[in-house]
């Protein structure tokens, strides 16, 4: 049995300066659950999949990103429910517009490390599904800075002149698993999700967990950590309107709205993407409760196709192996830096070296091959 390769080494580190209040409950450490990210020009975007927020830095000279701010999306989105989480797991900015992701998945409960065998099981039997979670959102950077500044300066403009969200899903007409319900890989996976809701497949076990964003014109990626099928990974397609709201349109082959690619990362799910050039790098990690490998596919020219993909591991070419710990250090996000010769990779559950005095948080640099 070969083993993993050994992780590549960083060529640098930035280090992230998380100092503000976000919508993060109790005394939880915004750090620790970093989960997507995504730069534009001097700002990197980040998101932390326990938050109803979005946090956003400015990268300094040198290795650091500072003047956190953080931007509550309750305030543009409208959520179902009073209270939880929108598990954001990809972002994705294309000049003013930031698109956000929701990992769309069920979630089982965990276990409390003071349970009895019953409470346990009872736990573990349990398994909620949030409609918070069923969403991609396209926001105009602009106005998301600008419904900020009016709820802090009453004096601010409120014309109404701000662009209105596009968004899909978030209970309000069909989103993308209704999208996907019939198809003949996912069906499976998504049958269980339809009303009434007796048992949904739990995105950590190997169920539908949206994890990756990457957007180029009208066309919309979105990466599966879930399911992997007998070892292949899948990324949908999606070419959408410009409009106010997000509505699929029909995407070759034939009127279907979503196209599906395959990918074989030697039985890994998609962690996050991101784009370089016409190029689509693909950070893929264990698919479900698991520590392994995590690595960097590039998938060639994906944006020159037009059609339908199966790549075998051949077909992609492997970037770097990123570092992964023993139920630490968890390869969450991708973004290419301004240089467009390296990307910085963001961690989930990070070591605890790698955070530094209340607020700060490295995130590992690597050198791209083009």
């Amino acid at each position: 049995m070969n083993a993993w390769p050994r992780p590549d080494k960083a060529s640098g580190h930035i280090t992230l300066v998380l100092d503000q209040r976000s919508t993060l409950g109790g005394k939880a450490d915004l750090r620790d659950g970093l989960s997507a990210i995504a730069r534009q020009g001097s700002y990197l975007w980040v998101a932390n999949d326990e938050t109803t927020s979005l946090e956003r830095l400015t990268l300094e000279a040198g290795d650091r990103a500072r003047s956190h701010r953080s931007f509550d999306l309750t305030h543009l989105l409208e959520l179902p429910g009073e209270r939880g989480e929108m598990d954001i797991e990809g972002l994705a900015v294309e000049d003013d517009t930031l698109w956000l992701l929701g990992s769309h998945s069920a979630a089982r409960k965990q276990i409390k490390g003071n349970s009895s065998p019953a409470e346990a099981q009872r736990a573990l039997a349990t398994v909620e599904v949030s409609q918070r979670r069923r969403v991609l959102a396209r926001l105009s950077t602009k106005t998301l800075v600008d419904a900020a500044k009016s709820r802090h300066d009453p004096a601010a403009n409120r014309t109404g002149q701000q662009q209105r969200p596009g968004v899909l899903g978030l209970g309000r007409g069909k989103d993308l698993l209704d999208l996907l319900a019939d198809d003949p890989h996912l069906e499976g996976f998504i049958q269980a999700t339809k009303e009434p809701i007796p048992s949904p497949i739990p995105g950590k076990d190997n169920g539908i967990d949206c994890e990756g964003l990457a957007v180029a014109g009208d066309r919309v990626f979105i990466g599966l950590r879930g399911p992997v099928v007998r070892g292949w990974a899948m990324i949908i397609e999606l070419r959408v309107g410009d409009g106010p709201g997000i509505e699929p349109q029909p995407i070759r082959p034939g009127t279907r709205r979503y196209r599906k690619h395959f990918l074989h990362m030697h039985g890994l799910g998609v962690r996050d993407l991101c784009l370089q050039g016409d190029d689509l790098l693909v950070l893929a990690g264990p698919t479900m409760e698991l520590d392994g490998r995590s690595a960097v596919f590039r998938w060639r020219h994906a944006l020159a196709s037009q059609a339908e993909a199966v790549l075998q591991t051949g077909d992609l070419t492997c970037e770097f192996d990123a570092p992964f710990g023993r139920g630490e250090d968890h390869a969450e996000g991708i973004t290419v830096l301004d240089d467009g010769r390296s990307a910085l990779v963001l961690y989930g559950t990070p070591a605890g070296d790698r955070k530094s005095g209340r607020h700060e948080i490295t995130a590992d640099v690597f050198r791209l091959s083009k």
